[in-house]
């Protein structure tokens, strides 16, 4: 059964990051690169969120026994799979999870144009992401979902 508190915690952090990412996709690229501050709020952001879709993620695939994912990226996969999320975003979403890796293990390759391309351009999949899971377990007609608590 999915812990739907636990779902509205997570997305809610992403939601928070999400505000604070739209404004400094805001900032100009110039300025955006210039002052390293918002270089890396824009990615320890990214990051987290990405994280926290993986967290929200796991939490689904245990709960509906959907399968052991042995990568990040495999979490979505199964989501996929049950009819969760679309394939197309899945595959959107190992996409993200590369980035995340990267940005943990390879931090001093990341590039500042790149997430200011990223902000520029896919911020709307956290929302896409947010939605898919809203609309499975949390939303008003769904009170009856046996899948939640």
């Amino acid at each position: 059964m999915v812990d739907r508190e636990k779902l509205r915690g997570k997305i809610s952090f992403i939601e928070k990051n999400l505000g604070i990412l739209t404004r400094l996709a805001q900032i100009p690229v110039e300025e955006f690169t210039q002052e390293s501050t918002n270089f890396h709020a824009a990615i320890r952001l990214l990051q987290v969120s990405i994280e926290a879709m993986i967290d929200i993620g796991n939490h689904i695939v245990a709960r509906e026994r959907l399968g052991i994912p042995k990568t990040y990226g495999e979490v979505f996969g199964l989501l996929a799979e049950a009819a969760i999320i679309p394939q197309d975003f899945a595959a959107m979403a190992r996409v993200m999870v590369r980035f995340r890796n990267r940005v943990v293990h390879l931090y001093a390759d990341t590039d500042e144009k790149q997430v200011y391309h990223i902000l520029q351009e896919n911020l709307r999949d956290f929302s896409s992401f947010i939605g898919f899971i809203v609309q499975r377990y949390l939303a008003e007609n769904n009170d009856d979902h046996q899948g939640c608590r």
